[in-house]
């Protein structure tokens, strides 16, 4: 397997130090002509970066001399396994030129633990491997923080505020064949492979569940708003529950049926302080490998639903909601193409203009969930790029080597 990498991000910020300078006591001496010379001589002498970190009068510091450096920003992603074997050790620095800050307060990814930068700005943090991520990692406090054993002044504070970079765990992708495409002499097919650990079982776009949707009415026919329809089985398993009701009574839950078993059926209104089920001994049986649209009345009276129409009728429906792991091409805006599902070996065809993939544009990985109710997917199936949409966090720089 080639691992991809990266060198260490550099992340530059222009920014300005203010130091606290030492005020004597109010009965201290006025100092003389003489040492007001020699101290201007020392600062005189003084290397730039030092006269900046403790100088509230120093001039600016440059943008390439703020940097926040993390000795690894790509991992290939793993498993989860109980021994913890998918996470790893990384480390980094915060740096001022060549001085370090120290006690800054660093946070990776949505983190609430506080890392804190040693006396040469060093510090130590662990990276989840078993989660396709860009994780940021960020300057989040510099209360206690110093240089050369000053205080950071407001003003730079509030642009090593701003500092970040990223650590990215996804598959390392790989491209086994470029052909021109039969259909049109303008475009590449780009035929390419995740690649995955050995032994690890990559989960790619496929049905995840099914839904069960309907409408919730009262004995008169009225839509029901903000009830809340539950299914399970005995003893608690296979449990789900429904969002509640809009205004028009509908509602959507998502449940995988399991070996023809029997469900029981509950419908609660009024914040659940109404509870209606069906009849003593009656359960409903989902049918396996479709979606189902299930529309309940309630009784006028008492709590028991009759189970049959109609006040009680299940349709079959189309759609099924997908998840996993797709892979896009980062490309300018408006530029279509087309991609397969991956398939069970991760590999997958791009199909994409000449002109834009002589560009070298990188991938994207996405774990995608979404409800699909137009047709039924597959490994294999073609997606439109439309269909693709990285999110906030998914890995969007991923360079391919070849097979």
């Amino acid at each position: 397997m080639k691992y991809l990498s990266k060198s260490a991000a550099f992340v530059l910020l222009a920014a300005g130090l203010a130091g606290c300078a030492s005020n004597g006591g109010d009965n201290a001496a006025a100092p003389s002509a003489s040492s007001s010379a020699s101290a201007a001589t020392a600062s005189a002498s003084a290397s730039p970066s030092a006269s900046a970190a403790v100088s509230a009068s120093a001039s600016p510091i440059r943008a390439e001399d703020i940097r926040l450096d993390i000795d690894r920003t790509s991992y290939t992603l793993k498993q989860w396994k109980m021994d913890g074997s998918h996470t790893t050790s990384s480390s980094g620095k915060l740096l001022i030129g060549d001085k370090p800050v120290a006690h800054a307060v660093i946070h990776v990814g949505d983190s609430k633990r506080d890392i804190a930068t040693e006396d040469d700005g060093s510090f130590d943090m662990l990276v989840d491997q078993s989660l396709l991520a860009e994780i940021p990692v960020r300057v989040v406090s510099l209360d206690q923080a110093t240089v050369d054993g000053q205080p950071i002044g407001k003003d730079a504070a509030e642009r090593l505020l701003s500092v970040s970079t990223s650590i990215s765990v996804y598959y390392p992708i790989e491209t086994t064949k470029i052909v021109p495409s039969a259909k049109d002499p303008s475009q590449v097919e780009v035929h390419a492979r995740v690649v995955g650990n050995d032994g690890d079982v990559v989960s790619f776009f496929q049905i995840d569940k099914y839904r069960i949707g309907g409408i919730v009415k009262d004995a008169e026919g009225h839509p029901i708003k903000d009830a809340i329809v539950w299914i399970d089985r005995d003893e608690g398993e296979g449990f789900a529950k429904s969002t509640p009701t809009d205004e028009n009574g509908r509602y959507y839950m998502y449940y995988l049926p399991e070996n023809d078993e029997g469900t029981n059926l509950t419908v609660t209104t009024d914040n659940g302080k109404k509870r209606y089920t069906l009849p003593k001994g009656k359960v409903f049986y989902i049918p396996d490998e479709t979606s189902v649209d299930i529309n309940i009345t309630l009784p006028k009276e008492g709590t028991e639903i009759v189970d049959k129409p109609p006040t009680l009728v299940s349709v079959t429906s189309p759609g099924a909601m997908y998840t996993g792991i797709l892979v896009g091409l980062n490309v300018p805006q408006g530029v279509n193409y087309t991609v397969t599902i991956p398939d069970k070996e991760g590999n997958f065809v791009l199909t994409v203009p000449k002109d834009v993939w002589e560009t070298h544009p990188s991938f994207f990985e996405t774990k995608m969930t979404k409800f699909v109710e137009d047709r039924e997917l597959s490994w294999g199936d073609t997606l439109p790029s439309s269909f693709l949409e990285p999110g906030a966090n998914d890995p969007k720089n991923i360079s391919a080597s070849q097979a």
